[in-house]
């Protein structure tokens, strides 16, 4: 798997995965309804928003690329209320 890094890659996957991840973050309700939305926001509250996005972009293309390399669909993962 090669990486998009600062040093190598391209540039323009990498400013449009910053950008969409950072869509989201800024995004991300009160009430949140999914685990991922749980684990963003007590990651926005430990490192900041900007190391946030760049760890969402990068656990974005590795979800993706194991989606595409095992052919399974995404499944989020709704919170269980009780």
């Amino acid at each position: 798997m090669m990486g998009i890094g600062k040093k190598g890659g391209v540039k323009e996957l990498r400013a449009a995965l910053y950008q969409g991840t950072m869509s989201v973050v800024t995004q991300l309700p009160e009430e949140p309804k999914t685990v991922k939305q749980v684990w963003l926001i007590q990651l926005v509250q430990r490192v900041g928003v900007k190391r946030t996005c760049i760890t969402l972009a990068n656990k974005t293309v590795r979800t993706a690329w194991a989606m595409l390399r095992h052919e399974t669909p995404y499944e989020q993962q709704l919170l269980i209320k009780t």
